[in-house]
């Protein structure tokens, strides 16, 4: 701030400078997108192998990447369950989970949850939802299709608020994920 009375052109010059310093600051951190397709790779490995990157839209409040799988199975130290009441725990402990029953759809495992904890559900609708912004309508249409359809692995992250969708028989992973 200026101080009160006549200010010399030199302090004038200061003032602005430092207003321009944190005006151009503040852009940087507004244009920054929330991952980048290694970060979202990286995630993709810790629960399947990645292949190709075949989709990839991130902007400041949302993230979705699709990846093409190697292979068609879990990873043997990733986390899963085959029961919804074990997934609810270890999500109310701020743990990801893969929920590895196949013959529960992504939303009907969603109701289930939010049924189950309703902080937990919440969270991981918008984790579906809320990505939506870096969707392409053919992507939007794929990740509708999928939520309504058996024989995939659901990921819940809370932590990461990430939501991803293994579809084994077709080998795709999409990742859906939030800003805080």
């Amino acid at each position: 701030m200026l101080p009160p009375g006549p200010v010399s052109g030199a302090a004038r010059m200061a003032f602005m400078a430092r207003i321009w310093m944190i005006t151009m600051a503040l852009a940087v951190l507004a244009a920054c997108d929330l991952d980048d397709p290694s970060t979202a790779r990286t995630y993709v490995a810790r629960w399947a192998w990645p292949g190709a990157n075949t989709f990839f839209m991130s902007r400041r409040t949302c993230s979705v990447a699709v990846f093409r799988l190697k292979a068609g199975i879990l990873r043997p130290q990733a986390p899963r369950v085959y029961d919804l009441r074990q997934g609810v725990a270890m999500l109310r402990q701020g743990r990801a989970v893969a929920f590895a029953d196949t013959s529960v759809t992504p939303d009907a495992l969603a109701q289930a949850v939010m049924s189950a904890d309703l902080h937990a559900g919440l969270g991981l609708l918008a984790s579906v939802m809320e990505p939506r912004a870096c969707m392409t309508d053919e992507v939007a249409q794929g990740v509708h299709r999928l939520l309504t359809a058996r024989g995939l692995v659901t990921v819940y992250d809370p932590a990461q608020r990430a939501v991803m969708l293994l579809d084994f028989g077709s080998r795709h992973a999409i990742v859906m994920r939030r800003a805080p």
